[in-house]
């Protein structure tokens, strides 16, 4: 029996070692060296969603994102635009935002009280010597990109191009309007894993059946095709006059080399007697942008291998999967309704949040369960089956993306 967590230092070795088809060896999961490389090649290189316009209504407004060492402010500047400030004072290196979000005319370091534009510029620095060139010393600016009120954040040096997405996806989500959605709800999920154990478990339904009845009495993605397609066919007649986009787009581990991201669209049905994912299945909030009725589906959406969304009729959730560290995770989900929507009138957050909280706490469980067998001297990797297909890719797109970094 093959000890996997034998493995060699180098990260290339590894790297070929893989056998295609399969999980992958213990030292991806357990390895600080390889961590290191998943900050670095992943996590610093991916575009992550950091949060959405609604929380920057104003002028002024700001709220922090936030991953390990980094901190990045995410502000609306004077001209209207959102930008990505790293939240590092260019004196001696304080953080310059505390507060986790907020309204601001200007950001003022606490330390040394250096004072910075909304746009990151130097607005003034007490007692700095008048030759200094004051131009080069604003806050460094994160890449930034806003793709139908969800914003994005890279920090890459150079960033994959967002223009493809833009191309593939915009008429896919301009129905939903979620430009025009507001934050209904957001929560923390802290799990005791290797975030990557996270991403597969979400990308796959293979355990749905077992660890997620109430996820399954609604959704049919456990399924094996032969019994989805006809529920899709009906489906497409009911999207059709309601206005919900069904093309499917499936970019996933094809891009690494083309300087793009992964992204993904693809719209599948509800079982009978669910128009959202509700625990009746009665709607749960007014209709997204555009829609005129429920065509009892629901959008799987990527952007990106770490920001998998799923969009309703009447709601949207977003994942995000945030490393702690090695053997430390955060699933954060946010529950997205129309802007004017009220709390108490036209959804009830405690049925809102209902499917997805308890699929997360059981996921939770079963994916801890997974890191204790992985840590496991006996752990040696298995084969994916056909309903693993979306883990499979997502393991091949993160080897692609170590390799991609490691080869330059």
């Amino acid at each position: 029996m093959m000890n996997s967590s034998k493995t060699s230092g180098d990260l290339g070795a590894l790297i070929a070692r893989h056998t295609p088809g399969y999980a992958l060896e213990q030292a991806f999961y357990r390895s600080d060296a390889v961590f290191q490389q998943d900050l670095d090649r992943v996590f610093h290189h991916e575009w992550q969603l950091a949060g959405h316009v609604s929380e920057l209504a104003e002028v002024g407004a700001y709220f922090l994102w936030e991953m390990m060492d980094e901190s990045v402010i995410i502000t609306r500047g004077d001209d209207g635009e959102v930008h990505a400030l790293a939240n590092v004072c260019r004196h001696r290196g304080s953080r310059v935002c505390i507060e986790p979000r907020g309204n601001t005319k200007r950001f003022t370091c606490p330390y040394h009280a250096w004072i910075f534009n909304l746009d990151g510029s130097l607005f003034n620095a007490r007692m700095l010597d008048k030759q200094v060139d004051r131009s080069k010393l604003g806050l460094k600016r994160i890449a930034v990109a806003v793709f139908h009120g969800m914003i994005f954040v890279s920090l890459a040096e150079t960033p994959d191009s967002f223009d493809k997405v833009r191309q593939e996806l915009d008429h896919l989500l301009r129905p939903f309007g979620l430009d025009k959605a507001k934050i209904a709800h957001r929560v923390q999920y802290p799990v005791k894993a290797n975030w990557k154990l996270l991403v597969e478990n979400y990308n796959e339904c293979y355990h749905c059946t077992a660890a997620h009845p109430e996820f399954s009495r609604s959704h049919a993605t456990h399924m094996i095709s032969e019994r989805i397609e006809p529920l899709n066919a009906a489906m497409e007649a009911r999207s059709a006059n309601c206005g919900v986009p069904t093309d499917f787009v499936d970019r996933i581990a094809v891009n690494r080399q083309t300087g793009s991201p992964d992204y993904a669209y693809n719209r599948y049905s509800l079982f009978e007697g669910y128009v959202t994912g509700s625990e009746d299945g009665e709607p749960l909030a007014p209709l997204l942008g555009d829609l005129t009725g429920y065509d009892s589906g629901a959008s799987d959406l990527y952007v990106g291998i770490l920001n998998p969304m799923l969009i309703y009729c009447d709601h949207m959730v977003i994942y995000r999967f945030i490393p702690v560290d090695k053997d430390n995770s955060i699933q954060e989900i946010l529950w997205l309704v129309r802007e004017d929507a009220v709390e108490g009138e036209d959804y009830d957050l405690d049925r809102l949040v209902w499917l997805w909280d308890v699929t997360t706490k059981s996921d939770k469980t079963i994916i801890e369960k997974n890191q204790e067998g992985v840590n496991s001297r006996y752990y040696e990797p298995g084969p994916f089956v056909e309903m693993e297909t979306y883990t499979k890719r997502f393991v091949d797109s993160y080897l692609q993306s170590l390799g991609k970094h490691t080869a330059n």
